[in-house]
């Protein structure tokens, strides 16, 4: 509905609602009018009952008694107010009225055509009705006596008191009519007024937005008006001017854009299309306009393939009415093809029609090379860091087994585990230098091939000569170490296992394929140094460890162990004595006079003797004894397992061995050397490690005293007594004591 027609409507509503206010008005005052009056005259009646029937204290009877009295006041009453009364008894006997020809007193009342007076006699309730003869309209109230008898009824005519109260609201009723009237027509009047006005300027807003709609961006509304239609008509001019500036703007915009964008009409022609779109196409823009969309360009699918029909985003974009988007290949004039977004959107007009804008991804597409090449290379490189992580951590756990061995079969134990898992394919071997530096020999081996003898010379490795990995293979013009036994066909390498600034020996490996695989060792190259130098290090701190511990347990002028480690060894290998209940015996040499080899010689013919005779002792003992410098010039040899008569008698071996060594010095002959000896053992002379060793050294100094170079055995110990000696041999002793 026009909004021309909403304001009639409503103006006729209003004038409605406002004569429909009168109306109700001027009914609802008759009604309170007739209601008004009807309460005035039962007021009116009730107020006659009660003054019938009242009684005054001087003891009078009322007038209902007094019939005489009852006419005379029923007069006085209706002269007063013109209204006639009528009373009448219980049994509806007229009692007495005024002014009434129609009633006699003593006669019954039967003008009431449904004996409305008697019910009001029976339920006290007033009520009127109207008089068939006199056509008057009569009111019935009881006369109650002492509140709740009822002893007749008053009979009153109140057509009179409602005359009056019509009279009174007559002029009221037709002030509200007039007000009525005024308030419809001044309302019409209104109405004519804002039409007016509101269709002039409603007339102005319509032409002008039905130029702009028809495209006349020139139109502007003339107006002098200061109220809201001139507000509007200026906003409409200021918002025609940016209509038409935005448009200046969007179609710079369209004209300067980098993407082609092409409008299509409803038949697939081109409406227009912007520089951008003609240089894609490789054509002018005038020259395309006005053909089919498939004439003018030439679309393929992302692989440069025909679409299939109906297919292409164009194609389905005007069968559907709704958007679509696609990659394409745009074909160029030249024949070149150019990988494009088409976006396909519908035009909102009734017509139809849509807009084709073309984006070119050329560099994107190049960009997205570049970034899968980056990406390819960074997956080469992850993968590459996730092997070198693995070989680092491998390298760790081996460097820490490494670590933690003690002795070096213990090390290369774990080489010969390891190496599977490093070089998985490859056999292999390691070679240690020995201490004296001409013999280099096999430690550990892995694999299938054996390509290396077990013990070669230094000078037979070329990368022990040149101090750094050499590697031969088929095809190499490098020359093949002397300690390789194969023919050639393999290929090998060894590395020097290099650590601490000295050459521990090589790692030596061999690829039996390396014909087949040119880069068998490149592909290793990195864990293989890795490999080599954990294990020369493991190797250098293991040896060192060995140094330090022999430094620290070995007399370093003799070789053999010091008092230190004795004591030690002695008192564990005691004590497994006593729990395999076996015996041990102990035995305890001194040099004599070595001090005049010292003060006659020097010291480092003492030096000597202490050597010779050290390396007697070791010649003489068993792998399981402890042989030792027990200080200076006194040795200790232990013997677990052995008895006191079996410790008595390797003495005595050694007395005699030691007796013929014949020492020089600088050309000159040191002379004989001879040893004391003191024999104790378990469990003869005690359970513990001070009191065999007391013994020993108990029994040497009785060797001494006697006369040296010979052997006196611990006697048993007796409580309280010192222990006896023996001396050996017993035939020898006065001859042998002058050495």
């Amino acid at each position: 509905m026009r909004i021309r027609s909403l304001i009639i409507l409503s103006m006729v509503g209003a004038a409605a609602l406002i004569g429909t206010v009168g109306g109700v008005a001027v009914f609802t005052q008759m009604a309170a009018t007739k209601y008004l009056g009807l309460t005035e005259a039962t007021n009116v009646a009730r107020e006659l009952a009660d003054t019938i029937v009242f009684k005054p204290s001087d003891g009078m009877p009322s007038l209902l008694e007094r019939p005489e009295a009852l006419n005379q006041f029923l007069e006085l009453q209706h002269g007063r107010s013109q209204r006639d009364f009528v009373v009448v008894d219980r049994n509806k006997v007229i009692v007495a009225h005024a002014a009434d020809e129609e009633h006699k007193a003593g006669d019954k009342f039967e003008h009431d055509p449904g004996n409305e007076v008697g019910q009001t006699l029976e339920d006290g309730i007033p009520r009127k009705f109207v008089d068939p003869e006199e056509v008057n309209a009569i009111l019935a109230v009881p006369i109650e006596q002492g509140g709740k008898t009822i002893v007749g009824a008053v009979l009153l005519e109140y057509d009179a008191v409602l005359n009056a109260a019509e009279q009174r609201t007559n002029s009221m009723l037709w002030l509200i009519g007039l007000s009525a009237v005024a308030a419809m027509l001044v309302a019409a009047l209104f109405a004519w007024v804002l039409l007016s006005r509101f269709g002039s300027g409603l007339r102005d807003m319509m032409r002008g937005m039905q130029a702009l709609a028809q495209g006349n961006q020139m139109m502007r509304i003339s107006h002098g008006r200061k109220d809201e239609f001139g507000q509007l008509a200026d906003g409409f001019n200021t918002m025609a001017d940016q209509l038409a500036s935005a448009r200046a703007h969007i179609e710079d915009i369209v004209e300067t854009v980098a993407e082609g964008i092409a409008v299509l009409d409803a038949h697939g022609r081109i409406a227009s299309a912007n520089p951008a779109a003609a240089t894609m196409v490789g054509r002018r823009a005038d020259k395309i306009v006005g053909l089919q969309w498939d004439a003018a360009l030439k679309l393929h699918d992302a692989r440069g393939g025909d679409f299939a029909g109906g297919t292409s985003p164009v194609e389905m974009a005007l069968a559907t009415g709704r958007q679509h988007q696609g990659e394409v290949r745009l074909t160029r004039s030249d024949g070149s093809q150019v990988p494009v977004i088409a976006s396909c959107s519908p035009l909102s007009r009734s017509e139809g029609g849509l807009v084709l804008t073309l984006n070119d991804i050329s560099e994107l597409r190049r960009a997205e090379g570049v970034v899968n090449e980056r990406a390819d290379q960074l997956a080469v490189l992850n993968r590459e860091l996730h092997e070198k992580s693995e070989t680092t951590t491998r390298l760790v756990k081996l460097g820490e087994l490494l670590q933690a061995c003690v002795t070096f079969p213990e090390a290369f134990s774990v080489v010969g585990t390891a190496m599977t898992e490093f070089l998985g394919g490859l056999s292999g071997s390691v070679h240690l230098t020995s201490a004296s530096r001409n013999l280099v020999e096999e430690m550990a081996h892995w694999g299938d091939v054996r390509s290396s003898v077990n013990q070669f010379a230094p000078e037979d490795c070329w990368a022990l000569r040149r101090g750094q990995e050499h590697v031969a293979g088929p095809g190499m013009l490098t020359p093949r170490c002397a300690h390789i036994t194969e023919n050639g066909k393999k290929g090998y390498v060894c590395m020097p296992l290099a650590a601490q600034g000295e050459t521990l020996g090589i790692l030596h490996l061999c690829e039996p394929n390396a014909a087949e695989k040119p880069q068998w060792l490149a592909e290793r190259q990195q864990i293989l140094r890795g490999v080599v130098d954990t294990l020369a290090l493991a190797l250098a701190n293991l040896r060192l460890r060995e140094t330090l511990r022999q430094q620290s347990i070995r007399d370093p002028n003799t070789g053999l162990f010091n008092r230190r480690y004795l004591e030690e060894t002695s008192s564990r290998e005691l004590r497994r004595m006593e729990r395999s209940a076996q015996p041990l015996a102990i035995i305890m040499l001194d040099v004599d006079h070595f001090k005049q080899f010292n003060d006659t010689f020097g010291h480092e013919a003492g030096d000597l003797v202490l050597k010779q005779v050290a390396a007697t002792l070791i010649e003489h003992a068993r792998d399981s004894d402890v042989v030792s410098r027990y200080g200076g010039e006194e040795f200790a040899l232990v013997m677990p397992g052995a008895s006191l008569e079996e410790g008595a008698q390797r003495a005595e071996t050694l007395r005699q061995a030691i007796k013929q060594l014949h020492l020089a010095h600088r050309g000159r002959t040191l002379g004989t050397v001879t040893a004391s000896f003191g024999v104790a053992a378990y469990p003869e002379h005690g359970a513990g490690w001070a009191e065999l060793t007391n013994a020993a050294d108990h029994a040497q100094y009785d060797a001494k005293a006697e006369g040296r170079d010979r052997v006196v055995v611990a006697r048993n110990n007796v409580p309280g007594e010192r222990p006896a000696i023996q001396l050996v041999p017993p035939a020898k002793a006065g001859a042998e004591a002058k050495g």
